[in-house]
């Protein structure tokens, strides 16, 4: 339930642009990104017991793409680095249910390939002169949708 509140916040966040309504957008950031929380520890119980290194890598790369992903909200300074993370993230959770089954392979595998394209926009934003913010509202309706992707699924899993 909280990932698809989470995923929603997410994705309404983008209507209430920080420039428009920012008290409405970043409440929509804390809790898009707040509740991301509780999946990263529901995820974590369920890495754990096949593969330790890449739960504590998942836990920790997740929680550092909840904090810096709120902080680039603020600051488009960060965004590479959120999107960097967030690759991180993805990969290391993506490849766990891809050889593990914790979550549909297919799931795992979509998300691997959402890494590398996070990893692709962070690395590349400088050099092909990207705007920040343009690359920024794309991953957070990618996360958005991301997100209510795994709700549907943690909630199968129940």
């Amino acid at each position: 339930m909280w990932s698809a509140i989470s995923g929603v916040a997410n994705i309404v966040a983008l209507a209430f642009a920080p420039g428009f309504f920012p008290a409405w957008y970043f409440l929509l950031v804390a809790v898009g990104y707040g509740l991301l929380l509780p999946a990263i520890a529901n995820l974590h119980v369920r890495h754990l017991p096949l593969r330790a290194s890449g739960a504590v890598l998942g836990t920790a790369a997740g929680t550092a793409s909840i904090t810096v992903g709120i902080a680039a909200s603020a600051n488009a300074e960060l965004v590479v680095a959120a999107l960097f993370l967030r690759g991180i993230w993805w990969w290391t959770i993506g490849k766990t249910w891809a050889e593990t089954s914790v979550l549909p392979p297919l799931f795992g595998i979509a998300t691997m390939v959402l890494a590398v394209l996070a990893i692709g926009a962070a690395v590349a934003s400088a050099p092909m002169g990207m705007q920040a913010a343009t690359l920024w509202m794309s991953e957070r309706l990618i996360l958005g949708l991301w997100t209510l992707a795994l709700a549907y699924f943690l909630w199968r899993l129940r």
